[in-house]
């Protein structure tokens, strides 16, 4: 009997007999002195990826998000994101019990363009508008099917936003597909952004975890909202020893010299989830 192939999400993936090993024999310390060797080396090693100075583990993509928005953001920001964002629809309620941010949602599809991102911003100062100090984009987008955020989009909305002085957020939980997509490098999709969350769970089997990577300036700010959150830990290297094994190989060794294109690794974790690499419609999506 062959076994049941389960296509409800790319997180019901489990930890392959490599990370399990790489758990059991993580060397450990306590991650609120930054004295888990596990997980600053892979802190080290995702912010090299991503093209940014620093990265921070957190347990959750959901956490990773909600720091952000802690960080980016004060209570009573507009925040503009694309319809459907995981932060809006799948994260209950927490950016407004957390940050206290409401959404501006523009575009359709998961996607949007500079000029739809110009057209929505709230000015600041105004006597009765919430202003918008931050966009966020979600790419590969969840329930637009893993439709890609066109890069040449991106790359102008970030600068239109640093134009208007407006922080980016890049919720790449699934960023790993789109490099794999496009043959894009991680760090040329992470570039135009001031903050990138990365997930190690989605898809590539690793039980749980996700890091934050932007300026030193910034990261040290999230480690004190990811404290708030609830989401500092001990012995974090045996979660974040499953992540190094998914990206890097065994703990112990040097990261391999692997395509761009390559979503496995030399621990054979499973493939990733296909993505549609295209632009959407324009036109709004008809709810379910």
């Amino acid at each position: 009997m062959s076994e049941t192939i389960d296509l409800r999400s790319d997180t019901v993936t489990r930890p392959t007999p490599a990370m399990r090993e790489a758990i059991a024999a993580a060397p450990v310390g306590d991650d609120q002195y930054g004295e888990d060797p596990t997980t600053n080396r892979l802190q080290e090693r995702v912010a090299s990826l991503l093209g940014k100075a620093a990265s921070l583990f957190l347990p959750s993509g959901t956490m990773a998000n909600q720091v952000a928005l802690r960080v980016l953001t004060q209570p009573g920001d507009d925040v503009i994101v694309s319809p459907e964002s995981h932060a809006v629809w799948h994260e209950t309620g927490g950016s407004a019990a957390n940050a206290g941010v409401q959404f501006t949602t523009v575009g359709a599809r998961g996607v949007f363009t500079a000029e739809e991102f110009a057209a929505a911003v709230k000015p600041r100062g105004h006597v009765i508008y919430p202003p918008t100090t931050l966009v966020e984009i979600e790419n590969t987008h969840n329930r637009s099917g893993g439709v890609i955020f066109p890069q040449a989009d991106a790359v102008k909305v970030c600068a239109a936003a640093r134009e208007r002085g407006i922080a980016t957020y890049l919720d790449g939980a699934r960023l790993w597909n789109v490099a794999a997509a496009t043959g894009t490098k991680l760090a040329d999709l992470a570039a135009p952004f001031d903050l990138v969350g990365v997930a190690l769970s989605k898809g590539l089997g690793a039980p749980g975890g996700s890091l934050l990577a932007g300026s030193k300036e910034l990261v040290a700010r999230c480690v004190r909202h990811r404290r708030m959150l609830g989401g500092a830990m001990r012995q974090s290297g045996i979660l974040s020893a499953a992540g190094w094994v998914e990206r890097c190989g065994s703990p112990g060794s040097s990261p391999p010299r692997a395509s761009t294109r390559s979503t496995t690794t030399s621990s054979g974790c499973a493939t990733i989830m296909p993505t549609r690499a295209r632009s959407p419609p324009r036109s709004p999506r008809a709810s379910a």
